[in-house]
């Protein structure tokens, strides 16, 4: 039988593990305070950022943006939150939010008519931090199910350099957010509120849901693919409600807000609630810039299927349209990096390295040009230039497995292996089945003294490459170290 201590105690850790939800009133089972919410928004930041293609550089719509933003903040039921807004440099139609950060990118940001529809996605994304939505999913055990690394995925069957070229190109590390439905419609009922409280008309909220799967449709059309087709387009819609759901929802919640106001636009006597006019205002530049990107990404898809010249074309189609993004160079460094790896003649990487450091004139902290250059020095096997440069870009993505693997390689080069073992464990977390890496670490814990742990990886590497040189040495390494370990 239980004890009553046994059930005392028991109850006792229930009761500390509740917490009142601010948004229902209603205690719940909760682990995660909200110094750790925010200290989890804080540390995922980074990732979020450079895995959605860095900041777009416009201060004044960002400022404007972000001012809209903050009112959705001060009116939320948690006003005191600390909140950073971000646009995100990709052409792929999202916007998230985690406790202290919220973004939308480029490419939902073109597709939307108004103000208003601006608010009831923003809105949406404001309810799941309002509501706690990340600390119940962490409070489960569902981290995994909150975030899913799409770039590991990307890695899979990729050998050596290939690998690492294939982390060059921006949006090849997506993050993705995911939420239960419950959860999702939680945040609609909230996006709906907030918008009445501030006077825009809250039936926005369905035609920004309608430009969504437009702006989706749009994406993937471009893209030659159907939803199903793009990994993580069907895995951001695998937890949301289907449309026509989703819109009879709204529209339900819609009709049961209490009574709210409209505001008039300017000076004038009319309520529409929607300030389609400054929102085109603001948003014209960035349309403009999107235009060139729409050619970049197809010359990003090009270079991923390795049509390195039609990449390149393409790319000077960009260039020619809008010669200021650093994207746009960073791609040229990766297509010039990547036909010297496959030249058999004398290899020169100065091209390479020009391209990456004209996106470092452009944008001084652009995190892929400075894993770009990790890359040509580690080509090179200038490995003592290779190492600032793979710092420069970890410290800017913590989480970046290129620049893991690459500070690991130069560290293993130069015979630093208990330096390389952190990293290059980071980058074998992202790729597993990676042809190279387990080796690596092999070799590393042996010359660290760490028998079982080489034993372990080498093991690894001969199931994955058995017959490569050094999937040989690996095995030639366990006849030796297999009878020590008995």
């Amino acid at each position: 039988m239980i004890s009553i201590r046994t059930l005392f105690l028991c109850l006792l850790l229930f009761l500390i593990s509740c917490a009142v939800n601010p948004v229902t009133g209603e205690r719940e089972f909760m682990l995660v305070s909200e110094n750790e919410e925010l200290t989890l928004g804080k540390n995922a930041a980074p990732s979020l950022n450079w895995g959605f293609g860095g900041r777009y550089h416009d201060p004044e719509l960002e400022a404007y943006l972000e001012g809209i933003v903050r009112r959705i903040w001060q009116n939320s039921e948690r006003p005191h939150l600390p909140m950073k807004f971000s646009i995100q440099n990709t052409s792929i139609p999202n916007a998230f939010a985690l406790p202290g950060y919220v973004a939308i990118t480029r490419g939902l940001l073109s597709e939307l008519e108004n103000e208003a529809q601006f608010v009831a996605i923003m809105g949406h994304e404001a309810g799941h931090v309002m509501a706690r939505h990340t600390a119940q999913r962490v409070s489960l055990g569902t981290l995994q199910q909150f975030g899913l690394i799409i770039g590991g995925a990307a890695l899979e069957g990729k050998r050596g350099g290939d690998a690492l070229l294939t982390l060059g190109a921006v949006g090849s590390g997506l993050i993705l957010l995911k939420y239960d439905r419950s959860q999702e419609l939680q945040a609609d009922r909230l996006g709906v509120k907030y918008m009445a409280r501030l006077g825009y008309n809250p039936y926005e909220a369905l035609t920004a849901h309608r430009r969504l799967e437009i702006a989706i449709d749009n994406y993937l059309k471009r893209a030659g693919k159907t939803r199903r087709e793009d990994t993580f387009i069907s895995e951001l819609l695998s937890t949301h409600p289907r449309a026509a759901v989703r819109i009879e929802e709204i529209q339900t919640m819609v009709k049961e807000l209490p009574p709210y106001t409209i505001q008039q636009v300017g000076d004038s006597t009319l309520r529409d609630g929607k300030f389609e006019e400054r929102f085109q205002r603001a948003i014209h530049n960035l349309k403009e810039v999107n235009k060139a990107y729409i050619v970049y990404d197809d010359a990003e898809r090009l270079y991923e299927k390795n049509k390195l010249h039609e990449a390149e074309e393409k790319l000077n189609i960009a260039i020619s349209i809008n010669n200021s993004q650093a994207p746009f160079y960073n791609l040229l460094g990766m297509i010039r990096l990547r036909s010297v790896r496959l030249a058999t003649e004398q290899k020169n990487y100065s091209e390479a390295e020009g391209a990456f450091r004209r996106a470092l004139s452009i944008d001084s902290g652009y995190q892929p040009s400075f894993y770009g250059l990790g890359l040509t020095e580690l080509f090179r096997k200038d490995y003592y230039k290779a190492i600032p440069e793979f710092k420069k870009s970890i410290h800017l993505y913590p989480e970046h497995p290129g620049s893991h693997f690459g500070l690991g390689k130069s560290y293993f080069s130069i015979g630093y292996y208990r330096d390389a073992i952190p990293h290059l464990k980071n980058f074998a977390a992202a790729a597993p089945k990676h042809n190279e890496v387990h080796g690596l670490l092999g070799i590393c814990y042996e010359n660290s003294n760490d028998l079982r742990a080489a034993v372990r990886e080498y093991e690894i590497q001969i199931r994955i490459e058995p017959d490569s040189d050094l999937g040989r040495y690996c095995h030639s390494r366990l006849l030796v170290l297999r009878p020590l370990m008995r």
